[in-house]
């Protein structure tokens, strides 16, 4: 046996795992993708939270119609701040609410025209159109209702 045979034969052996190096580069290109897609990320989830928003704004006015012919009593929806309230006419008695705001899980900003509510009478029908506004990280969405219930957004 050749004295360099030992030497030469655990030259070639394959080798196992990777090298400090290509870890790094790995690590490197990883980094970079994610610093370039968490801002696109975090600008659709503030879209995201606006649309969900508006959506629940455009459930609300239907279900404040929808009490109002249940319950056989007039009901009037008003954005008041941050939150939608229905509330019962008759007896100024809270039926719903949501919050809006940063503090809140729905982080958007309401606007309402009229900013004195509309009422909704049994049959329907309310005495204005309503208007709500839905605003945030820079989207905007309208969601109306005509004075003859339909409710959608735009």
């Amino acid at each position: 046996m050749h004295p360099n045979r030992s030497f030469l034969a655990s030259s070639r052996t394959a080798r196992v795992g990777f090298t400090l190096i290509e870890m790094l580069v790995v690590v490197v290109i990883a980094g970079v993708l994610i610093s370039i897609s968490a801002g696109a990320i975090g600008k659709q989830i503030a879209r995201d939270r606006v649309l969900r928003s508006a959506n629940v704004v455009q459930g609300m006015l239907t279900e404040a119609s929808q009490l109002a012919v249940r319950r056989r009593t007039p009901v009037r929806v008003i954005v008041s701040g941050t939150s939608l309230q229905i509330t019962d006419e008759a007896t100024s008695t809270m039926l719903r609410q949501r919050n809006f705001g940063p503090a809140y899980d729905l982080r958007a900003t309401l606007t309402a025209a009229p900013t004195a509510g509309v009422l909704i009478y049994p049959d329907g029908r309310a005495n204005a159109a309503l208007t709500v506004t839905v605003s945030g990280s820079g989207l905007t969405t309208v969601v109306s209702r005509t004075a003859t219930g339909i409710v959608r957004r735009q």
